[in-house]
């Protein structure tokens, strides 16, 4: 049996390289002066790589362009560090406005506390603790929120916070004058549409009551259940129910605690009118002239130095005082002048 070998035979290969020589024919070959001409170019060429003067600019052009990017990549990697550090720093949502006793801040994960003070800068992801005392926050420009006694809030970012427990009260100062905020609790996530309520939660139990206004409430369980609370009206719900209740007053004892720690009214040369509105606000009264001529006095009337916060009643009372207009409270209803 013959085997087939796989080692190539040098003689055959010559033969094969032969013929292929063969079948392509002779080549032409340039004449002498196209041979001369390539020769003293290539010459040339090769004179001027060696020619210092021209070896140095290049050097220079390179040393520049190496240098240049150099330079472009310092910036870059400085930008980025300048990004790395802006994502990375504190972000602040709140400040604080006004402490009524004691409280206290932590922030992140840490479990030590500090005690809270006015002026204080709020950041993205710290608490707030009340304890005995309460508190009241800026959020931007109009947005006031207010913590009662035994609250615990996280300050999740700018348009979020959590109500771990107890109750806070917000007041945006009217329709669209405010940033959207958005206030996560155990039932389900609360929004507001410009408007004055209060949300209060124990255990897995959430109630919000509005004042004016209206908020929407999105459920926990399912988030295309929604919940819209007008002014007047509480709502009550859980993982299980839910119940709207209407005709809820404004006033009373579950909104006293709000105005106990509003930011002070600066009075300086502010007419009375002005006054009056504020604390009617703060305090959901209404308010009644007893003629033309009180409301009249109030418009024309400018109060001077300032009023400490002590209370609804006992601020009418000094304002009152000084004014020369009878103030009185009934039943929700404010009346200036003299029945």
């Amino acid at each position: 049996m013959n085997r087939m070998s796989n080692t190539p035979d040098p003689a055959h290969g010559d033969d094969r390289l032969a013929r292929l020589m063969k079948l392509a024919g002779e080549r032409n070959l340039p004449d002498a002066q196209r041979m001369e001409r390539a020769r003293v170019a290539a010459y040339e060429s090769w004179q001027r790589s060696l020619d210092p003067q021209v070896t140095s600019s290049s050097r220079k052009r390179m040393s520049f362009l190496i240098a240049l990017a150099t330079a472009a990549g310092v910036a870059a990697l400085a930008l980025l560090l300048s990004w790395n550090r802006t994502d990375s720093g504190p972000v602040p949502v709140a400040r604080v406005m006004v402490v009524n006793g004691g409280a206290s801040i932590r922030s992140g994960q840490a479990t030590t506390h500090s005690a809270i003070a006015k002026g204080a800068v709020i950041d993205a992801g710290w608490v707030v603790e009340t304890g005995e005392g309460r508190v009241a926050l800026a959020l931007g420009d109009s947005l006031s929120l207010r913590l009662d006694r035994d609250t615990r809030v996280r300050f999740d970012d700018k348009d979020r916070v959590t109500l771990l427990e107890g109750a806070i009260y917000l007041d945006s100062g009217g329709l669209n004058a405010a940033p959207f905020l958005r206030i996560a609790t155990p039932a389900g996530e609360v929004r507001h549409v410009g408007t004055q309520f209060q949300v209060r939660v124990a255990g897995e139990d959430t109630r919000v009551r509005v004042r004016e206004g209206r908020v929407l409430v999105l459920s926990t369980d399912d988030r295309s259940t929604q919940f819209d609370v007008a002014a007047g009206e509480e709502l009550r719900m859980n993982a299980t129910r839910a119940v709207i209740t209407r005709g809820m007053p404004s006033y009373g004892a579950d909104w006293e605690w709000s105005s106990s720690v509003a930011p002070a009214f600066d009075i300086e040369n502010r007419p009375l009118a002005e006054f009056l509105a504020w604390v009617i606000r703060e305090n959901g009264w209404q308010l009644r002239y007893t003629d033309e001529k009180w409301q009249q006095s109030a418009h024309e009337i400018r109060l001077h130095g300032s009023i400490s916060p002590a209370g609804a009643g006992s601020m009418l009372e000094a304002v009152s005082m000084i004014t020369g207009v009878p103030l009185e409270v009934r039943a929700g209803v404010l009346i200036a002048g003299r029945t």
